[in-house]
């Protein structure tokens, strides 16, 4: 499999310390080391030694030794001369976004979490304490734990948006996320007989059960699994800063960009899907599809 940019800028930053600490190493040596080709491990070095800091003129420089006998040596390492380490405010970012997922329902590791929050708190520069909580009722997430990894069915007392009216729904949950400080589950909906997304903290309980009686195949399967004659592709553009899209929800990436597939059975669930995300998700094609969520957000907007 080819090497990824990522994997090869991450060899890149720790390549010029680990040379400096095993100075006079070969060409040969430092590739078997790093898992790479001689041929690989030489490119590397050639784009090392044009990298440096602002200015960019000849003493700005990483210089390396390495082609008169295939012998490394690092004569000035400029800023790279130490691993990389994150920044406090790096830290922060990264520790407050698993925080927040350590806390959203799901069937993730929450102990991997942890240890990874540990492990960034170490590597900050300087030490950093953050106390981040998301506000859900700890037996509905429990609950929702539950009904995701055993794909089991819910029973919810949820509110309407004004909280004057509450009503029962069961629901089959698929998965969870959190967007700003909220967090939101998708799941097959009985009352709806469709898939709707439910804000955690309109849930006033949730209770695990069996599925309803005479249910047959389940309904999230049956969304999933929806015969290809009746599907039709959209090609929606996703906000940077909502990529966990990609990840959670059942769409394509498209490679290099901020788009993806996703597929749908009918315009009125696209719609209502494109608006459950607040924003940010767009249909970019087909057109009919495009019209059909621009008008759904009007009348949305227009009974508001």
């Amino acid at each position: 499999m080819s090497e990824t940019s990522s994997e090869r800028l991450a060899r890149l930053l720790t390549l010029v310390p680990w040379l400096r600490a095993n100075d006079g190493i070969t060409i040969t040596q430092a590739a078997e080391d790093f898992g790479v080709t001689p041929d690989q491990l030489t490119t590397d070095l050639w784009q090392l030694i044009v990298c440096g800091i602002p200015g960019y003129g000849p003493d700005q420089l990483v210089d390396i030794q390495f082609w008169d006998d295939d012998v490394i040596h690092v004569i000035d390492a400029i800023a790279l001369d130490r691993p990389l380490r994150l920044t406090g405010e790096e830290v922060a970012a990264l520790h407050v976004a698993l925080r927040v997922l350590a806390q959203v329902p799901g069937d993730h590791d929450r102990q991997a979490l942890v240890s990874a929050m540990a492990k960034l708190e170490e590597a900050g520069a300087p030490s950093v304490s953050i106390n981040v909580s998301v506000s859900i009722d700890s037996g509905v997430r429990a609950a929702i734990d539950t009904a995701v990894a055993q794909q089991r069915w819910l029973l919810i007392r949820y509110a309407a948006a004004d909280g004057d009216l509450i009503t029962e729904r069961r629901i089959q949950p698929m998965n969870s996320y959190a967007v700003n400080d909220r967090v939101y589950v998708q799941a097959w909906c009985e009352v709806a007989t469709d898939i709707r997304t439910f804000r955690l903290d309109r849930i006033h309980s949730a209770e695990v059960i069996d599925p309803p009686a005479g249910m047959g195949v389940s309904p999230v399967t049956a969304a999933i699994a929806i015969a290809p004659e009746h599907t039709q592709v959209a090609r929606i553009a996703i906000d940077p800063q909502a990529a966990w899209i990609m990840d959670t929800e059942d769409v394509e990436p498209l490679p290099q960009t901020h788009e993806a597939l996703i597929r749908y059975a009918s315009l009125d669930w696209l719609a209502r899907w494109v608006l459950g995300h607040g924003g940010r998700v767009r249909v970019l094609e087909p057109e009919p599809a495009r019209l059909a969520v621009h008008k759904a957000a009007g009348q949305r907007l227009g009974s508001v």
